[in-house]
């Protein structure tokens, strides 16, 4: 009998989490497993054409709520309805991603007690959650309800357990996954031809969507040290604005660094902008396991980046890049001028770059792990709903199991 899984997400837009459940669903083995979807609203539903049968929508809306009680009123209709579909759809396991579905699944598995409840944190709390609010609390409430937590890195899990008190026996790391295909290490052309730029410079980027805590600021300042230092670099940066980009707009400007720096916002072919560099940055103050990380990796580039969440371990010291502190962009530049001055490194860091995304961070390996988890759980919880019916006297139970 196939394990029935359903997932649960807020939306299937562009994004990480979003991203990484697609590449979970596909690659599942079908004949062992039946994933179900249900979204909390339709947006980028199509991306699931064909993959799954049993999908299902929650609310058509899919405009922000920002009122506290008109939040909570649409959170609690929401349950509901979540409550209403699991009544229906019977799964083995509800798998739920991103802060505000964990909310929903927990509560979910407090109203009722069906299915397991797997929750997926992919950042660090200090990213997403408001101190001293009642979404906070919720989300706490709601991940200890869950029958197991799932972080996409060691950082995450350690959080878990010391700040969240879940039982470290139920909580387990699944790295992401990245496309070692799509992302190549055979450089193609692209943005780099497009921009003017020729192999004998060097150019260093960064993918982020322009939030605060990605510290796009830090980039510029510590790209304006570089290029004093190495005239020859480039700067490349990639990601939607989220409110930040006049202001690095404005410091691109008065660091005088307009003719040496490209800004693309967002793109549907990131790895013509991985193709494009030379050296990957990342100045982010905070981080949960960073998928861009992993690509730029998978596209053989060397990584300068901030020793947080789970940098440490995507970039291996000293073999494919090396970690300095954040809110250093002097120290980020000096690693960047010694780089640039050592193309033997370089060269040794790009190929242990993409050995170590293809070695440890595998779509196949990714999708191993949930198989192996979900294959678990469901057995547990077959196991334990037996017990609780023979252990009420359910007549005709032992010689079914015999027969079993």
């Amino acid at each position: 009998m196939k394990i029935k899984v359903c997932y649960l997400i807020g939306q299937l837009g562009a994004g990480g989490a979003e991203g990484q459940l697609l590449v979970l669903i596909r690659g599942i083995d079908h004949s062992r497993f039946e994933p179900a979807l249900i979204v909390e609203t339709g947006h980028g539903i199509e991306r699931v054409n064909g993959c799954v049968k049993d999908v299902r929508v929650l609310r058509q809306s899919s405009k922000p709520i920002r009122a506290t009680i008109q939040r909570a009123y649409h959170g609690a209709r929401t349950l509901r309805r979540l409550c209403g579909e699991m009544d229906k759809m019977r799964p083995d396991i509800l798998h739920a991603f991103l802060p505000g579905c964990v909310i929903y699944a927990g509560g979910e598995r407090l109203l009722k007690q069906f299915p397991q409840v797997i929750a997926s944190r992919r950042s660090l709390v200090g990213c997403y959650r408001p101190k001293g609010r009642l979404e906070a609390f919720a989300d706490i409430v709601a991940t200890r309800a869950s029958d197991f937590v799932l972080g996409n890195s060691r950082a995450i899990v350690e959080e878990l357990v010391r700040q969240d008190g879940v039982p470290e026996s139920c909580t387990q790391v699944i790295y992401n996954g990245v496309d070692t295909e799509r992302f190549s290490a055979a450089k193609r052309p692209g943005m780099r031809s497009e921009f003017g730029w020729s192999e004998k410079q060097i150019v260093f980027g960064m993918v982020a969507n322009f939030f605060p805590y990605k510290r796009h600021l830090d980039f510029v300042r510590a790209a304006a040290l570089i290029h004093a230092a190495v005239p020859r670099s480039r700067f490349l940066l990639v990601g939607e604005d989220r409110g930040e980009t006049p202001a690095v707009q404005k410091a691109i400007q008065e660091a005088g660094l307009e003719l040496y720096t490209r800004i693309v916002p967002g793109t549907p072919t990131p790895e013509l902008a991985f193709a494009a560099m030379d050296v990957y940055i990342c100045t982010s103050e905070t981080e949960g396991f960073s998928n861009v990380l992993l690509e730029a990796m998978a596209t053989g580039l060397p990584v300068i980046a901030t020793n947080v969440g789970g940098n440490p371990e995507a970039v291996a010291e000293g073999v494919n890049g090396t970690l300095v502190p954040t809110h250093a962009p002097e120290l980020m530049a000096r690693a960047a001028v010694e780089l640039a001055a050592l193309p033997e490194r370089l060269r040794q860091w790009a190929e242990n770059s993409r050995r170590r995304a293809e070695e440890l961070f595998s779509l196949k390996k990714m999708v191993q792990a949930h198989e192996e988890l979900y294959t678990r759980l469901a057995s547990q919880s077959r196991t334990s709903a037996w017990r609780r019916l023979a252990g009420r006297g359910v007549k005709g139970i032992a010689p079914m199991r015999a027969e079993l």
